[in-house]
């Protein structure tokens, strides 16, 4: 409870912002369907000339998009390494180097935006707007997701990209 405590009120939340612009919007793996549903809202207000979906031809909401150049290019690396937060922000890292990119928008689950952005933003030097929906998830559901990040927060800041 104590490290839940520290977690929701000293450690600073990840940038955020209402209508985010970058590079790219980079929608990070896992969790559940609305993080796809955000990024497209995003590309849909011209967040971004590049949409990144990580694993995506793994999932068959995103398959369809993977490879699309209109009205947006869709980019959908299928394997990282590792396969963790750590093995995204690499990918994202390499992307921004090969494209020169500056500054991207991470859009994960609300809970998980903390540890994203600080990865994205370690690994690759860039700047990264964190964006994300609100949970669809209640109850014990989202006390096991916020006592996750809880641990992995701080062993993202002991490891190495």
């Amino acid at each position: 409870m104590v490290a839940l405590v520290v977690y929701g009120y000293w450690v600073p939340r990840a940038p955020s912002a209402g209508h985010p612009t970058g590079d790219a919007v980079v929608v990070h793996a896992g969790g559940p369907h609305e993080r796809l549903a955000w990024g497209l809202r995003l590309m849909d207000q011209g967040a971004a000339p590049t949409l990144v979906i990580m694993l995506g031809t793994l999932s068959p909401d995103s398959r369809p998009l993977c490879g699309q150049s209109e009205p947006y290019e869709v980019i959908c690396p299928a394997q990282l390494d590792p396969v963790t937060t750590r093995g995204e922000a690499r990918a994202i890292s390499a992307l921004a180097a090969e494209r020169g990119w500056t500054t991207v928008v991470t859009v994960t689950s609300r809970y998980h935006l903390r540890r994203a952005v600080y990865l994205d933003r370690r690994c690759s030097g860039m700047d990264v707007i964190g964006s994300g929906p609100a949970s669809s998830r209640h109850g014990l559901e989202r006390w096991t997701h916020e006592a996750k990040e809880t641990i992995a927060l701080p062993l993202a800041w002991i490891s190495s990209c």
